[in-house]
């Protein structure tokens, strides 16, 4: 949505909402649309803001747009033009995954690709996941992106581990992430 140079910023906001004309615009992560912390604030933001306030005005009967993205960043967002908080008035929060829903992406992610966690490694998957929620860091470390995060370094943290095994690595063995597999992963994260 923001151009190398300013005066060009509008043309794409401009080509973005014609291209959702009759539909929903749908942006997420809105709030990196504009960096408070250039000094004399951010201009291509805020040209890029200002095309997408007008067009929300000029197109409110032919176009619905979304800000999405964290609470407290798409507060700050909101406040950098007094427009954006009377034409995005409309607020639905959604509420962090809980620790159960986690574990359930993360085998939902490693039934996707083939794989499964050995029964010993779900109560760890679960420590972990809880642990991040009790800590109210989940948010932080990306809610349902951390736990595919965790199953695809417990993937890497598997493969490692049965490489070392050869040819005696069975198919079992190549598909099944293992408790250590989860624990290794979840310290390359902290790491």
């Amino acid at each position: 949505l923001v151009a190398d140079h300013l005066g060009a910023t509008a043309i794409k906001p401009n080509k973005l909402v014609d291209s959702a004309l009759g539909g929903v615009l749908f942006i997420d992560e809105a709030y990196s649309l504009y960096n408070d912390g250039y000094s004399g604030g951010d201009a291509f933001g805020a040209e890029a803001v200002a095309t997408l306030l007008k067009r929300a005005e000029d197109d409110r009967d032919r176009l619905g747009i979304v800000l999405a993205g964290y609470t407290d960043d798409m507060s700050r967002f909101l406040r950098t033009n007094p427009g954006l908080a009377s034409r995005f008035s409309v607020r639905v929060a959604f509420p962090s995954y809980g620790p159960a829903d986690l574990v359930r992406i993360a085998q939902i992610f490693a039934r996707q690709a083939g794989d499964s966690f050995a029964p010993e490694a779900v109560p760890v998957l679960t420590q972990i996941l809880t642990m991040a929620c009790e800590q109210d860091r989940i948010d932080e470390l990306g809610n349902g992106r951390f736990a595919r995060s965790l199953f695809e370094r417990a993937c890497a943290a598997r493969d490692l581990r049965v490489a070392a095994l050869g040819d005696r690595a069975s198919a079992a063995e190549l598909t099944t992430i293992a408790a250590a597999d989860v624990t290794a992963a979840n310290q390359s994260i902290a790491g």
